[in-house]
């Protein structure tokens, strides 16, 4: 995976084969850290021996290399990756952080188009983003809210979406996420 938003895609993929239905994403950029918390509602994760890529739960091949290689990219640059249940059979929470100055460090890639290509993917399923930075945390997406007020049972417009896209990139940029590693 080439950039953070390939791994945003695959973990979001990961939550919706839990058969989640909804998926809370919190992201914080502080000093060249970039911290990320996904928390889904589906089957909770077999923690055990997760981050081994000859470990998986697909019936159509037998390697899982999605968090073995999000494992790889958080921890070669000093970052941390930790994953929980949130309840004995249900959710799971996935939090990583990235030192985006690390030599080793890659780039954020198109993080809206990720969120868009999901909506547009799993219309089903809710999502809430939040965006933190080092005084407060705010509340940028919440589809249930969008949904009741836009009067629609799933996102699929052409024009909401892009308008969530941009302003997904707008608020990612007031903490310092562009395309590649970070604007000061």
């Amino acid at each position: 995976m080439r950039t953070i938003a390939d791994h945003f895609f695959d973990i979001l993929e990961n939550s919706v084969n839990a058969h989640a239905s909804k998926i809370i994403v919190t992201i914080s950029f502080f000093q060249h850290i970039f911290l990320c918390r996904i928390i889904d509602n589906g089957s909770a994760a077999n923690l055990s021996n997760v981050t081994d890529p000859f470990v998986t739960s697909r019936k159509t091949r037998r390697v899982g290399l999605g968090l073995p290689l999000l494992k790889s990219t958080v921890e070669g640059t000093g970052g941390h990756l930790n994953l929980s249940r949130l309840e004995k059979d249900s959710g799971t929470c996935l939090e990583f952080t990235v030192n985006m100055a690390h030599i080793d460090a890659r780039p954020f890639g198109d993080i809206p188009a990720v969120f868009i290509d999901a909506l547009r993917s799993w219309p089903e399923i809710d999502f809430e983003i939040f965006i933190k930075n080092a005084k407060k945390e705010q509340k940028i997406l919440d589809t249930v809210e969008l949904k009741n007020m836009l009067e629609l049972d799933i996102i699929q417009d052409v024009e909401v979406l892009k308008y969530i896209g941009e302003q997904l990139k707008k608020e990612l940029y007031k903490i310092g996420i562009n395309r590649q590693f970070g604007v000061s």
